[in-house]
């Protein structure tokens, strides 16, 4: 069965600027980059190219504990390999909406950005 991982970086709405929730396959997954002590950043291949916006990668931010990027790349891995998450196709990494993450050393989903397909 395919995987998936679940971003919300908050509430649906309107604004086509921003993207509030994606759902990527965990197959996609590129790497993880540490971009600050404070955030962590999950990309994942593309078959698009880079769009207007100079996305050239989708990919969430993560803000974590300071320190804790090794530990929170240790549980959304752990998920994905667990043997309970066999038949669950989609395993919530961080979700704003409902105040659920994966880690506890994973505080919030600052942003996701992805390549627009045109």
């Amino acid at each position: 069965m395919k995987k998936f991982l679940y971003f919300s970086a908050g509430a649906p709405d309107s604004d086509t600027a921003t993207e509030q929730v994606a759902c990527f396959p965990v197959d996609q997954i590129s790497h993880f980059e540490m971009a600050t002590a404070t955030q962590m950043r999950v990309y994942f291949h593309s078959n698009q190219e880079q769009d207007l916006s100079s996305v050239d990668s989708a990919h969430a931010v993560l803000t974590i504990t300071t320190g804790k990027h090794k530990e929170a790349i240790e549980a959304i891995a752990g998920a994905v390999a667990s043997a309970n998450a066999i038949n669950v196709p989609m395993i919530t990494v961080a979700d704003e909406e409902n105040s659920k993450y994966i880690s506890p050393f994973i505080t919030a989903c600052a942003s996701i950005a992805v390549v627009d397909a045109s």
